[in-house]
């Protein structure tokens, strides 16, 4: 082989092909969903595929911080802290059939916060190094853990007092969310011209942005008019208010995880899905969406 072909590099897919990739990867996420919700009954089903994806969230973000080889072990707590948070989250709601109790975040959260100061009594410290280990450590619990915890929430929420599941409320956080990512890539590909950010994400677009919106309220009006009873209490005043707000959460927290990768030089979080990168490169909008969303939600149902 020639020096030159050896030191060519790698050539870069066609907007096209990562097209494709990219639309094969959620018509089968999409289809996943699809036969989970249609399994609505067995809520366990929906809380296991959120603690699948949470628990692979956590391992995609501590997975970023392994080039400093003394966070290891601060990268173990996290991921031990998750997937004993995830654990319990399924055994209480399968046991008990109800909302997992605040006290299993607040857990999650002290034991971040003890078990990073603890890792530090075992070496010298060097600064400002071991606060940026205890922060990594303590942010990605709230991060990839507590945040996504708020689906499984949703999942129990009541707004009747007569015990009915939030399952169709989990349906309008993930179909808002996602149609507005959706619309954003679809209007940013085809029409993007002015770059939104681009010291953080240069592929975003201002049109993309409009087309994150007319997804958003695509999807909210959808659901609105096909099962405006199951989405209770959203009424169409809420669903108008709520599509931009979870829009622009769902576009601040693409650009959120944008700013983890920028800071530790990827591109994307994982290679899991063809075309879309990560699993956090999939859940990074839910993230911030879903306890916006909760928060919404117990306000309006008081």
């Amino acid at each position: 082989m020639s020096e030159s072909a050896a030191a060519a590099p790698p050539t870069t897919p066609s907007r096209r092909r990562v097209f494709a990739s990219r639309l094969f990867s959620t018509l089968l996420l999409w289809s996943l969903l699809t036969v989970a919700f249609l399994q609505w009954q067995n809520a366990w089903l929906i809380i296991a595929i959120t603690g699948f994806f949470g628990v692979a969230g956590a391992v995609e973000y501590y997975r970023l911080l392994r080039n400093d080889p003394h966070a290891r072990s601060f990268n173990a707590l996290g991921f031990v802290i998750c997937i004993t948070y995830w654990a319990s989250v399924i055994w209480y709601t399968t046991t008990r059939h109800n909302v997992p109790p605040m006290w299993l975040d607040l857990a999650a959260l002290t034991a971040s916060v003890h078990g990073s100061f603890l890792l530090c009594y075992r070496h010298q410290l060097e600064g400002a190094l071991t606060l940026q280990r205890i922060f990594n450590t303590v942010f990605g619990v709230v991060y990839t853990v507590i945040f996504f915890g708020f689906i499984a929430r949703l999942m129990y929420f009541q707004s009747d007092g007569k015990g009915i599941t939030g399952i169709f409320l989990v349906l309008f956080l993930v179909m808002v969310t996602k149609f507005s990512d959706m619309g954003a890539y679809v209007v940013g590909v085809l029409f993007g011209k002015h770059k939104m950010i681009p010291h953080i994400s240069p592929a975003k677009s201002w049109e993309g942005f409009v087309g994150a919106f007319i997804g958003s309220f695509s999807a909210a009006a959808i659901l609105l008019a096909l099962m405006p009873e199951k989405i209770a209490p959203i009424t169409w005043m809420h669903g108008m208010i709520l599509a931009p707000v979870l829009c622009a959460t769902a576009v601040t927290g693409d650009l959120a995880e944008s700013v983890l990768k920028r800071c530790v030089a990827i591109k994307d979080s994982g290679h899991a899905l063809p075309g879309i990168g990560g699993i956090l490169d999939l859940t990074d909008s839910l993230l911030f969406t879903a306890p916006v969303f909760y928060f919404y939600l117990s306000a309006i149902a008081r």
